[in-house]
């Protein structure tokens, strides 16, 4: 193995060490290693520099990432993590059945499910969602139900009181809720509050609750918090995901569903 193997593989575990633990010394990681205390100086300053630590007096501390707060177009969203969304959209839309009701909320990987339920009949879809609302309405004896509300540009999604208040009136047999962050040890997040209360609505009031997040989404906090673990009964999510989070989120007891 080169030496270059030799640092990566020695800097992804002093990440590792340093995300289980929270803090380590460079005393501690030089004996772990059996490198000199110049060379894990090296590794911590590189490590800083891709951002994935903090340097402190004498080691490193874990480096949280930012909490997200604001939030960026559809279309570009849609094209980030593709291969692992259009995976994720093909395990949920075998979920649903022919005859169900939905409600299905406004989000890159949620409109990728309802891209893939093109060949479904006689469903009943609620969602606050332009895109996914165009998407649908072409199913073969189905109905779309649009929330109204207030039309936010960069999402193409309807959220409001107004959009809330219509939420709250229906019941449904599934919800397909996208999230902003997921955190195991606390739960879900969205980057605006007014996503957050219509994602906890179409939680609330319908009977199996699913949610769809690619990898790059766990471990990651939004700006809102909106639901715990104990409101969802599947987790839908990527190969991607690191052993620890999925051991972590399985011990909540939802059905995590890896694709």
């Amino acid at each position: 193995m080169k030496n270059k193997d030799f640092t990566e593989e020695r800097q992804q575990k002093i990440i590792e060490h340093i995300n289980r633990k929270g803090r380590v010394k460079v005393e501690e990681l030089s004996g772990f290693f059996n490198v000199t205390e110049m060379t894990i100086r090296r590794d911590l300053l590189a490590l800083e520099k891709q951002e994935l630590l903090y340097r402190a007096h004498g080691g490193a501390i874990k480096r949280e990432k930012r909490s997200i707060w604001q939030m960026s177009s559809l279309q570009t969203r849609l094209c980030q993590n593709e291969e692992e969304k259009e995976r994720i959209a093909q395990c949920v839309a075998q979920m649903i059945l022919d005859g169900e009701s939905i409600m299905i909320d406004g989000g890159s990987t949620t409109t990728k499910v309802a891209q893939q339920l093109t060949g479904k009949r006689n469903l009943l879809i609620v969602t606050n969602t332009l895109t996914i609302g165009e998407l649908l309405v072409e199913l073969e004896d189905s109905k779309v139900i649009l929330t109204g509300g207030e039309l936010f540009k960069e999402t193409n999604a309807l959220m409001g009181n107004a959009t809330e208040s219509a939420i709250s009136n229906y019941r449904a047999d599934k919800s397909i809720i996208g999230v902003s962050g997921l955190v195991p040890g606390e739960g879900c997040f969205s980057a605006i509050p007014q996503e957050a209360e219509i994602k906890n609505r179409m939680l609330q009031n319908s009977q199996k609750k699913i949610v769809v997040a690619d990898s790059s989404k766990i471990g990651t906090r939004a700006f809102y918090f909106f639901c715990d673990f104990s409101k969802i009964d599947i987790l839908v999510t990527d190969c991607n995901i690191k052993k620890n989070d999925l051991t972590l989120l399985r011990k909540t007891g939802i059905d995590v569903i890896v694709v």
